[in-house]
C-alpha cells in the first residue's frame, strides 16, 4: 500500500551515544570493549536489559542527565557501521507462539502488567507546534501498529482494542482509517478518559512499534521522535540516547544564552542532557 511520508529531519548517527546504567557489576561488557548494534550490555537494577542502539566501542562512563534524572552513563564512539552479530530473519508474526512473544517483551522492556485485563489502549498524543511524534509514527507505520496489536491481542486472549487519537490530528486519522476495518476488534476513539486501570493495560504507538520490532525482529527499537521548536515546529528522528547539544549544533539551530524546555520543563545544564525515548518536544527560546 502506498503511503507519502510526513516530512522529517533524521539524524541516526550521532559521534557518541550516552547509554543509562545503575552499576558497573550488572554490565557485561567484552574485554576489547567493542559493541554490536542491539548487543546487551547488561541490566539495570529493576531488571530491565540494557541494549546498545549503535556498534562501536565503549570509551567510558560519565554522569549524564535525562528526563527522569541524573544516572551514570556508559560513553560509546560511534563506528557508524550499525555492525550486528547475526541478522535476525523476519517472524512470521501470525505462526509466533505465545511463549516467544511474552520472551521478547520482557527481553526488551516492553512487558506490562497484563494479567487477566482483557483491552488494550494505545495512546496517541499531538500538539501541531510542540509535539508532532506520534503523527509521524501514526502516519508511517499504521499498518505495523495495526498488525502488532492484533498479533498482541490474539497471544493474551484481549477482547478489544482503543487507539486513542486525538480529534485535531487529521493524519493519523487519516492513516487509520485506510486500515483499521480490516480488524474487528480494534477502534479509534477520541479520548482516553473511561478507561480504567483495573481493566486496562496502556501503552503509547512508539511502544506498539517497539513491541513489533521485537516479536517480529528480536531487536530493540533504536530511535525516537521529537519536535524541536524555535519559532517553528522542525520534526527530528533520532537515534536514542544521543546527546541534546550534538543535535542542536548538527541541525544548526542556535542554543547558547538561550533558554532550553524538554517537555515543558526547563533544562539548566542542556550539555549533559541525553535524549531518550520519554522526550516529546525541545523548546528553544530567547531569554
Amino acid at each position: 500500500m502506498a503511503k507519502e511520508i510526513q516530512e522529517y529531519i533524521t539524524y541516526l548517527s550521532p559521534e557518541f551515544i550516552y547509554v543509562p546504567f545503575d552499576s558497573v557489576d550488572k554490565l557485561q561488557l567484552s574485554k576489547n570493549k567493542l559493541v554490536n548494534h542491539n548487543t546487551l550490555l547488561g541490566e539495570r537494577d529493576n531488571g530491565k536489559k540494557i541494549f546498545s542502539p549503535v556498534s562501536g566501542k565503549v570509551i567510558g562512563a560519565k554522569e549524564m542527565i535525562y528526563k527522569s534524572g541524573k544516572c551514570k552513563s556508559l560513553v560509546i564512539e560511534n563506528d557508524f557501521i550499525d555492525k550486528k552479530e547475526k541478522l535476525n530473519p523476519t517472524r512470521n508474526l501470525s505462526k509466533t507462539k505465545k511463549s516467544d512473544i511474552v520472551e521478547s517483551l520482557k527481553k526488551y522492556g516492553l512487558d506490562n502488567k497484563i494479567n487477566s485485563k482483557t483491552t488494550l489502549v494505545v495512546n496517541s498524543l499531538y500538539d501541531k507546534n510542540y509535539d508532532l511524534k506520534d503523527m509521524v509514527i501514526n502516519y508511517e507505520c499504521y499498518e505495523e501498529i495495526l498488525e502488532a496489536i492484533d498479533e498482541f491481542m490474539s497471544a493474551f486472549g484481549m477482547k478489544n482494542c482503543y487507539i486513542c487519537v486525538d480529534r485535531n490530528d487529521l493524519y493519523s486519522i487519516e492513516a487509520y482509517n485506510k486500515y483499521i476495518n480490516a480488524f474487528l476488534n480494534i477502534c479509534m476513539v477520541h479520548s482516553n478518559k473511561k478507561f480504567k486501570d483495573s481493566t486496562c493495560v496502556f501503552y503509547s504507538v512508539e511502544e506498539i512499534l517497539a513491541i513489533h520490532k521485537a516479536i517480529s525482529l528480536d531487536y530493540m527499537y533504536d530511535n525516537t521522535i521529537l519536535t524541536i521548536n524555535n519559532g517553528k515546529p522542525t520534526i527530528v528522528k533520532v537515534k536514542l540516547y544521543t546527546s541534546l547539544v550534538e543535535l542542536l549544533e548538527a541541525l544548526k539551530i542556535p542554543y547558547k544564552a538561550k533558554k532550553i524546555y524538554i517537555d515543558n520543563n526547563i533544562v539548566d545544564n542542556p550539555s549533559d542532557f541525553i535524549i531518550d525515548s520519554s522526550v516529546r518536544s525541545v523548546i528553544v527560546k530567547d531569554n
